[in-house]
């Protein structure tokens, strides 16, 4: 019997099923002649959503429809035997047909958005695999025939209208057999060093690597790193993404067969670079169905890019008019020393007075975020004072757009005092200090708890008089060099004296040492860090027509800043500098 016979004699069917298929009886079924479908395996990872659909190979007319049969078993008889799928999983319609009293059957209209079934694998699936069967159906056809050639499709060789496909579940636990091992010895400044990837493939796939910053360490980037000679052996093959290294993006692209392979490639760093610490982490994707973070992620102990100690680069923060406060990064360029500004947020103006507590510093890179805690002091904790007198903390916080925690109550009275002023860690107990003035004159010290649920300050200590003849107290930062914090006063006159730290609790700094004159000219001036990423601390001066000029620290006990530079202007539109 020719095809065409064979089609036409599949023509009889029941009439009810015909009715629930939309099929029309009588339809001609020589357009679909053409038609040529075929079925295929796929891989699908726990948590996936894999679809079962015949591939159209060829054949652009298309008006019947197609009957697919899922079930637990090859499909090779009786029909129905195994049908459906196993407890946990579930099939989505999507529009088809579900025949009355048949189990993992589906009638679909592939003319309406070519929808078909799908089924949604348990997040804990088990290594398991799912049988589907397909047959075209033309118009006219016979639907009951149809429904009997899905469901038995595995027991005969597939033709151009009719066949099977697996879809093969392999669980976490069966991914996490094939492995990634790393050999990263660390890239010296202007040499070239070898890297390796030693994979073992129980599962064909594809690997591909990436590097990542290695937490808790500042990040500075240590410059152009070349990646070149690729090599890999048999049963492997990879091609590189780019010809230098970058962070959290793929460097090299590899597919493996089963087995176990080496994939090398050489790293060569600059001679001038800086020192940071990596990651090499590779990703093992066995699956054609993915989902969310079903690749088999592993990461390498940490390799230095050697070279010369990154800095921490400083950063100024302002605020408006309207309260907001605004965080300008620094640069580390003598130039231009800051970036554009961001905000940091609103409300900031029920307070009279603002001062960090140390320079606002480049806090170490971590991925998750980080509240408060050891890692965060020392990076410019702050404390403002409302018109009632009242003292508040904002815990310095490693969040992306949240650099502070939500305000802890310090306590009241504190309109006692006429100068705040952030002092760094003046006893080098690692907590950061607060200094006061009082309206008598007298200078009195805060020193830092370190408690994060208890009070921040010890009881104060009075650590000297005379301090009225200042307008403005300026600190936190060792400026000259020795590793304590000092403490820069100005007089009525304009004159700006440097008090040199002593690292003494009960009295916290010498003399006092004339730095320099007409420092009257500034309404706001700020001991701000490093900003020009030379180990020195400098500082920054807001004159009254909004000019913001930068003082290079020198690390000189006697002459502690070189000239002035003009760094900025517009800078009236803030009424705090800090």
């Amino acid at each position: 019997m020719s095809k065409r016979m064979r089609r036409g004699a599949a023509m009889t069917g029941v009439a009810g099923l015909l009715a629930m298929a939309g099929v029309t009886a009588g339809a001609g079924v020589a357009a679909a002649e053409d038609l040529k479908m075929s079925g295929y395996d796929a891989v699908a990872a726990p948590g996936s959503v894999p679809r079962f659909h015949p591939v159209v190979e060829s054949g652009t007319t298309f008006w019947g429809k197609v009957v697919i049969a899922v079930g637990r078993k090859p499909l090779t008889g009786p029909a129905g035997d195994g049908a459906g799928v196993p407890q946990g999983y579930r099939i989505q319609n999507y529009g088809c047909d579900q025949p009355t009293g048949l189990v993992g059957v589906y009638v679909c209209d592939p003319q309406i958005s070519h929808n078909y079934p799908d089924v949604v694998v348990p997040k804990d699936a088990k290594d398991t695999t799912l049988y589907w069967g397909f047959t075209y159906l033309p118009r006219g056809g016979d639907l009951a025939a149809a429904i009997e050639s899905a469901r038995t499709a595995g027991a005969r060789p597939a033709d151009a209208t009719s066949g099977t496909g697996r879809v093969i579940v392999k669980s976490a636990a069966s991914a996490a057999r094939n492995t990634v091992a790393f050999d990263v010895p660390d890239v010296p400044a202007g040499g070239t060093v070898r890297q390796q990837l030693r994979v073992h493939a129980v599962d064909a796939g594809r690997v591909t690597l990436s590097f990542k910053v290695a937490e808790g360490q500042l990040w500075g980037w240590p410059g152009k790193i070349p990646l070149g000679n690729v090599t890999t052996d048999s049963g492997a093959s990879c091609s590189a993404h780019a010809d230098q290294l970058h962070v959290d993006a793929m460097n090299l692209d590899c597919r493996v067969e089963p087995g176990d392979h080496t994939i090398g490639y050489e790293l060569t760093g600059a001679a001038n670079q800086k020192a940071l610490r990596l990651q090499a982490q590779s990703r093992y994707d066995i699956y054609d169905v993915h989902a969310p973070d079903s690749d088999v992620i592993q990461l390498s102990t940490p390799f230095t890019v050697l070279g010369d100690a990154a800095l921490p680069r400083h950063s100024l923060l302002a605020r408006d008019t309207s309260g907001r406060v605004w965080e300008y990064y620094g640069t580390g360029k003598a130039s231009a020393p800051f970036y554009s500004r961001s905000e940091v947020g609103p409300g900031w103006q029920t307070y009279d007075t603002i001062t960090a507590l140390s320079p606002y510093s480049q806090s170490p890179y971590y991925r998750p975020d980080v509240k408060p805690s050891a890692v965060t002091r020392g990076l410019g904790d702050l404390v403002a004072r409302d018109a009632s007198g009242t003292l508040w903390y904002y815990d310095r916080q490693i969040v992306d757009e949240k650099p502070y925690a939500a305000r802890v109550k310090i306590g009241s009275g504190w309109n006692a005092y006429d100068q705040l002023a952030g002092a760094g860690d003046v006893d080098r107990d690692e907590y950061v200090d607060l200094v006061a003035r009082d309206k008598a004159g007298a200078l009195w010290l805060y020193k830092g708890t370190g408690s994060f649920t208890g009070a921040r300050f010890m009881t104060r200590v009075r650590v000297g008089e005379g301090w009225g003849a200042y307008g403005r107290l300026a600190g936190g930062a060792d400026v000259t060099g020795d590793g304590r914090a000092d403490l820069m006063a100005r007089d009525a006159a304009g004159v700006l004296w440097l008090y040199k730290g002593t690292g003494s609790g009960t009295a916290p700094y010498a003399g006092r040492t004339r730095v320099g004159a007409g420092w009257n000219a500034y309404d706001q001036i700020v001991v701000a860090g490093d900003l020009t990423d030379d180990g020195k601390a400098d500082a920054v001066a807001r004159d009254t027509a909004g000019m913001l000029w930068l003082y290079k620290g020198t690390g000189s006990a006697t002459a502690p800043f070189a000239g002035r530079t003009r760094v900025g202007t517009g800078w009236n539109a803030y009424n705090r500098v800090f």
